[in-house]
């Protein structure tokens, strides 16, 4: 592994790498030489297109290796789409599972696909916390409820209500206000009573995705890599569902944050449920595109 950026002898001077960069750093010389540009160097963010499409390996990037942080392409074909297509068509939100534990071997596939998400931007910024452990599931549950409950009481005062427009700003307290109180209004009681799981929804295995705070664009890079798990999951015979109140209660507990092992500089951005599946589908359903527009 280099520590600087270089041009090794082996380069055949196509131009690939020259046309790949996203930030113009590497340049030909009038003889036709590949070079990097040293006065573009600080705006390498080692994404690694350039060392992805060299054929002669000959492009090296401070803190890459050809060894270890790359493998060889798969070819595609016109079959790829119809795997991808039939993988997207089966994505359901499973939302009731068999009473078992998932394999760690399952989840550890899982986390391996989810690291092949791309981020906006380079470096990868994406946390994980997988939680196999469905004893753990239900210890959080209890705590995730006491807090949701002692929210529906402060929604109900006029003085904490204020402050929690103010802290949650608009979108959120609208969310809150016109859809989460009055389901958890509806939905506590049977709650705290053990009677139904409309948090965890008694799924033996979850995801956490976190980010340290400092971290840029680190939501955008979590929403991608959410959309690789949940697509990623049936293929894998399991359920999973992005479940959006488990992360705002994470957040706002620490006694979850201690439960989960979040590190203190991270703010957890989503979650997702897994578990076996407890029913099979039989129909898709089609949700047509709010609009398209063709120019």
């Amino acid at each position: 592994m280099t520590t600087t950026h270089e041009i090794s002898a082996d380069c055949k001077a196509c131009g690939s790498c020259v046309e790949i960069c996203p930030n113009r750093i590497l340049q030909k010389d009038a003889a036709g030489k590949v070079f990097f540009r040293p006065d573009r160097l600080w705006m390498c963010f080692r994404c690694g297109q350039c060392m992805s499409i060299c054929p002669s390996r000959a492009v090296m990037i401070p803190g890459l290796s050809y060894e270890t942080d790359f493998y060889p392409q798969p070819a595609l074909d016109e079959r790829a789409f119809d795997a991808f297509e039939t993988l997207a068509a089966n994505r359901r939100a499973g939302r009731s599972f068999q009473d078992r534990p998932v394999p760690r071997e399952l989840l550890e596939k899982l986390v391996e696909v989810i690291a092949l998400a791309p981020p906006s931007f380079p470096p990868v910024k994406t946390e994980l916390t997988v939680v196999a452990d469905p004893a753990l599931m239900h210890r959080s549950l209890g705590l995730m409820i006491d807090l949701y409950d002692n929210l529906v009481k402060k929604m109900a005062n006029p003085v904490a209500r204020f402050f929690i427009r103010r802290q949650a700003g608009r979108e959120t307290f609208i969310t809150l206000n016109n859809h989460v109180i009055p389901l958890l209004k509806e939905r506590l009681p049977d709650l705290k009573s053990g009677k139904e799981d409309t948090l965890t929804r008694r799924a033996p295995a979850m995801i956490l995705f976190h980010s340290d705070r400092q971290s840029e664009n680190y939501r955008t890079d979590i929403a991608i890599a959410m959309t690789y798990a949940i697509l990623a999951a049936p293929a894998l015979g399991l359920a999973g569902t992005i479940i959006d109140l488990i992360p705002p209660a994470v957040e706002k507990s620490p006694a979850l944050r201690a439960l989960f092992q979040i590190p203190a500089g991270s703010e957890v951005v989503g979650a997702v449920i897994l578990g076996f599946p407890k029913r099979r589908f039989l129909r898709g359903i089609r949700r047509p595109l709010k609009s398209v527009t063709w120019l």
